[in-house]
């Protein structure tokens, strides 16, 4: 409440301070907010520029790696605010309005074009798989993915299955060590289903990068399973020390990282683990063998 009440002052003082400044409204438009907000920001994507009810003060939808955000700007073009509006006598804040309707077009959107990749059976079957996360999920050019090098993938499964399943992993991430288990359990029961782990290390995890070049380097698919399944029991167990072992740097794997890495964030992913389902169905986050059953039967 005290973080409404600052963004509340805060927006009342630019409203009336910057009122002697205001550009003309035919000129607060998307091209002239992305010029200004260059200054802070690199290559912002304003998608819609709108007056809120706040006299001088207007709204900016922003398309970011995550999806669409909402932030306001004052009518000279000199303050961004980010916060929420809120309307004392109705009792709600108009801002997380707008964001779910904006979360409501972008499901939408989403699915006419899953409609088109799977048709209108498999994604009625995705929706009851998925249920209110459906909103959650995002679509990606799986042709991107065939551009990934063969050496920056860890394979499980059947390596001759049609479905095959891309996991954008960490060898450092907890949650992506929750996922593998799941994924074995699922491996036990079906043979219709190979999954690829992509090579994804982040920043915050100082051994990740020396493990991948670690894996990558390997030649045997099987000793470079080994070792990401050491690195994920290592984490499950919090051992330390057994990272370190595994952390072996390898500078004819650093160009297939890289590559990797690029590829993924173009892709707009930035966290793991990310799993991708066939269509280019993406899923962040970790998921239960019982449920990612469900899913594949889904959309195989």
């Amino acid at each position: 409440m005290k973080k409404a009440v600052l963004s509340f002052t805060a927006l009342c003082t630019l409203s009336f301070s910057a009122l002697a400044k205001c550009l003309p409204p035919n000129q607060i438009t998307p091209k002239a907010v992305e010029q200004a907000l260059s200054k802070v920001a690199r290559e912002p994507k304003v998608d819609s520029v709108s007056p809120t009810p706040i006299q001088g003060l207007y709204e900016v939808v922003i398309e970011t790696p995550r999806g669409k955000a909402v932030y306001y700007i004052d009518c000279s073009l000199n303050y961004l605010v980010s916060g929420e509006i809120i309307d004392i006598n109705q009792r709600k804040s108009l801002t997380r309005e707008r964001m779910a309707q904006l979360q409501q077009e972008k499901a939408k959107k989403m699915l006419a074009e899953l409609e088109k990749r799977m048709g209108k059976e498999k994604v009625e079957k995705l929706k009851q798989a998925l249920g209110s996360g459906i909103g959650y999920i995002k679509v990606v050019d799986p042709a991107k993915l065939s551009q990934i090098d063969d050496k920056g993938k860890v394979v499980y499964g059947n390596p001759t299955a049609k479905t095959t399943v891309y996991v954008i992993s960490d060898p450092e991430c907890p949650f992506c060590a929750k996922f593998d288990a799941e994924m074995l359990k699922v491996l036990k029961n079906r043979n219709d289903v190979k999954f690829e782990v992509i090579l994804f290390p982040l920043p915050m995890h100082k051994e990740a990068e020396p493990i991948s070049q670690n894996i990558i380097c390997q030649k045997d698919m099987k000793k470079k399973r080994e070792i990401l399944e050491e690195s994920f029991e290592a984490i499950r167990k919090r051992d330390s020390q057994k990272l370190k072992e595994l952390a072996k740097s390898c500078d004819k794997a650093k160009p297939v990282l890289e590559k990797n890495m690029q590829i993924v964030q173009e892709l707009g992913i930035r966290g793991t683990p990310a799993i991708i389902l066939p269509h280019g169905v993406v899923i962040s986050g970790y998921i239960p063998a019982e449920k990612l059953n469900e899913l594949l039967d889904a959309v195989k």
